[in-house]
């Protein structure tokens, strides 16, 4: 599965890249949008936001049509991460 990076807004596969990403996001401008823009380019449909809050959900919907964001509660996660699993099986 590949990691879609904050800083580069590029998809990632190994390790050494995705830690590198994760350790300089403090420092770095995210690019929110690209990112996702390259996740639905590479087929994403369904954006899960992990709690708290539901402003990247809505800037998803937003300004990526083809694309269902969703905020989850925490108490709710793995429900949805069992329908999320269905419906990917489903297409």
């Amino acid at each position: 599965m590949p990691y879609v990076g904050n800083i580069n807004a590029r998809a990632m596969r190994t390790k050494e890249l995705i830690a590198d990403d994760l350790a300089n996001n403090i420092a770095h401008g995210v690019r929110w949008h690209d990112a996702t823009t390259v996740l639905e380019e590479l087929g994403c449909h369904l954006f899960l936001e992990m709690p708290p809050g539901h402003t990247l959900s809505d800037l998803a919907q937003q300004n990526l049509s083809g694309v269902r964001s969703i905020p989850v509660e925490a108490r709710v996660l793995p429900r949805v991460l069992r329908l999320a699993q269905r419906e990917e099986a489903d297409t």
